[in-house]
């Protein structure tokens, strides 16, 4: 029996032999299909799980009640005939690629048993256009991450890459880190097959950068470490951090040096999974914190060598301090960290410290810390108040970590990244932290088919310049091979978020872990670049178009003054008929990752800016003149 289905023969499903391979090592149709042979029709499979709504070519997934093997998937007559990932769970189900050209609208999925197509079940899902598009291979940064000589006893946790202006030209520079071998430094060439984005070129030997030991990459950034206006190049790795000087400023020609000794970094071999740089004790220039995870985790009797580091910066050399944080207590000598971030959380004019551990057990195990600072009159030194304000979650294993103004009320909010829920904490003002990850609806405790979420590094950014911040969390596994796709969160305005990660092309199911935030095309709609242990790189294009969501934006960047060039830890506060937007000026801690610094205003339909004012890291204010929208901007510390 043969019969139409959904506008397609299926006498070209059971005549089509080799055109139903679906890349999962299964026969085609016919053969071994563990359907007995019998003229009877077989009940239909049952629909387990699948998404309501999808980006077309990206992904979906489905649970269904028969092996993988014996059904085929399609939607309204097409084919999903790429690659399956197995979802490793209690019922059959995979993660599958969706074809680039499927129609927008409403639609069908349909599973067929492979020996009976007629075996139908249908779910009703809609088809719209991604969000984001994974650009990595025509721009030149499909980096394939280099993971040998990894033990296999450790944890797959660490990548690094990071994006910033090296060589002075006007358009953003891309470092990739790599393990096996020595990471890779990307100079921007601009435009050159006219799709709109620039394309990255190697660059690597040209920077002097071949003769320093650049491998083992668990974190990279670029900073300008000493404000002579040129941006230099940090680098975290498993063993000893490399600091990199560029030579652009006074020479006129981009390169690197190697002063980590000379700066006083490279006495210690751990693996530094991030580090925060901001001015806490007010003298114009960046000290640093560095966060430090276990040398090797989890195997047992691995090394730890977690300790985590504060250095004053006192005239371009950095000084150990560690001891001004609370005595240099177990929380510091013991916990393992994955990232941190200067910021004034209480806005009394001074710089605390927010740091994530990875609350794992046992002897090595700390909840999140934050550090209030007790100012000048005590001398610099810090009280760890994470339990009192609720930052110190007992129990969950932070890794990366995202800050912003949630709730427009001018406090800094926070959000990271877990083994479970996801959390998002709202600054009540007084001190202390409200968790709000339940209701705001960010949490994904579990996976659509029943396994534990896991992600690594997040981002609160406005992506489509609505007003409001959405959230990005990277996903991945530990370790093996169980598919944890990445999460996207879209602030609805009202305090909640709606779950579009099947529907906004920001659903890849490999091992994601470090990301950062990067405007590629200048156009406000910024990119967001997140790196796959063992896997290729991912850049994906922010393709909101304003002509259609009628949306503005404006990029606000602050240069400091002194050593702290970057103006980190500034506060700017942009008003419009909507109300007022607070942008904190750090270095977006997120996990592994160094992007963009400006703060960046998403205006929904409001074309005017009413009010601007800055604070700066000193804590004078000023005032300047709203500027033009739908651009960026730039304003120097008086």
């Amino acid at each position: 029996m043969v019969r139409d289905v959904a506008g397609w023969s299926l006498a070209t499903v059971l005549l089509g032999g080799g055109a139903l391979a679906c890349g999962d090592g299964v026969p085609a149709l016919g053969g071994g299909s563990g359907d007995q042979d019998t003229d009877a029709l077989l009940p239909p499979p049952e629909i387990v799980a699948a998404p309501d709504a999808v980006a077309r070519g990206s992904r979906l997934y489905v649970m269904v009640d028969l092996p993988m093997h014996m059904v085929l998937l399609d939607i309204d007559g097409q084919l999903l005939d790429g690659p399956r990932e197995p979802l490793q769970a209690d019922l059959p189900g995979a993660i599958v690629p969706l074809p680039d050209d499927l129609e927008v609208g409403s639609a069908t999925l349909f599973v067929r048993r492979r020996a009976q197509p007629e075996s139908v079940a249908e779910h009703a899902l809609t088809v719209v256009e991604p969000r984001f598009v994974d650009v990595a291979e025509p721009i030149g940064l499909a980096h394939v991450h280099d993971v040998t000589g990894s033990p296999d006893e450790c944890a797959e946790s660490h990548t690094g890459l990071a994006f910033g202006d090296y060589d002075g030209d006007g358009d953003v520079d891309a470092y990739v880190g790599q393990v096996g071998r020595d990471g890779v430094l990307h100079r921007n060439v601009g435009d050159r097959d006219g799709d709109g984005l620039p394309e990255f070129e190697d660059a690597t030997a040209a920077a002097g950068l071949h003769d320093v030991e650049l491998s083992a990459v668990a974190m990279a950034t670029f900073v300008d470490l000493e404000g002579d206006g040129d941006l230099d190049l940090f680098v975290g790795r498993r063993g000893t951090n490399v600091v990199l000087r560029n030579r652009l400023v006074p020479s006129g020609q981009p390169g690197f040096d190697d002063v980590t000794l000379e700066v006083g970094l490279g006495v210690e071999s751990q693996r530094t999974m991030g580090v925060a740089f901001g001015d806490y004790d007010a003298d114009d220039d960046l000290d640093l914190y560095v966060v430090n995870h276990a040398y090797c985790f989890p195997a047992l009797g691995s090394e730890i060598r977690a300790r985590d580091h504060l250095y004053r910066n006192d005239g371009g050399v950095f000084v150990e301090r560690t001891e001004a944080l609370g005595g240099g207590t177990a929380q510091v000598i013991d916990s393992v960290g994955f990232s941190a971030v200067w910021i004034d959380v209480e806005r009394d004019g001074d710089q605390d410290l927010v740091v994530i551990n990875d609350d794992v057990g046992g002897m090595i195990s700390e909840p999140n810390a934050l550090w209030r600072n007790d100012g000048p009159g005590q001398g610099w030194t810090f009280t760890n108040v994470a339990e009192e304000s609720g930052v110190g979650l007992a129990r969950v294993n932070g890794m990366g970590l995202a800050l912003g103004d949630v709730d427009g009320d001018g406090m800094v909010d926070l959000a990271f990244t877990n083994i479970g829920e996801n959390v998002l904490l709202l600054n009540a003002g007084d001190g202390t932290f409200v968790d709000v990850s339940l209701d705001a609806g960010i949490e994904r405790r579990r996976l659509p088919w029943d396994r534990p979420s896991i992600t690594w590094a997040p981002h609160l950014w406005d992506h489509d310049d609505d007003g409001d911040l959405d959230l990005y969390f990277s996903g991945g596994r530990i370790k093996g091979s169980q598919p944890v796709p990445d999460a996207f969160f879209d602030n609805r305005g009202d305090g909640t978020y709606e779950d579009l990660t099947w529907a906004s092309g920001l659903n890849d199911p490999a091992h994601g872990k470090g990301s950062a935030l990067v405007d590629l095309d200048g156009d406000g709609a910024w990119e967001l670049a997140t790196a796959v242990w063992g896997g290729t790189l991912r850049v994906y294009h922010n393709r909101m178009d304003r002509s259609v969501t009628g949306h503005h934006w404006l990029d606000v960047e602050l240069r400091g003054r002194g050593g702290n060039r970057a103006a980190v830890g500034a506060i700017v506060e942009l008003t419009t008929e909507a109300g007022t937007q607070t942008c904190f000026h750090t270095g977006r801690p997120s996990l592994g990752g160094g992007g963009d610094t400006a703060c960046h205003f998403g205006l929904g339909s409001h074309a005017e800016a009413i009010a601007l004012r800055i604070v700066w890291p000193d804590g004078t204010a000023t005032e300047p003149a709203p500027p033009a929208v739908d651009r960026r901007v730039r304003y120097d510390q008086p």
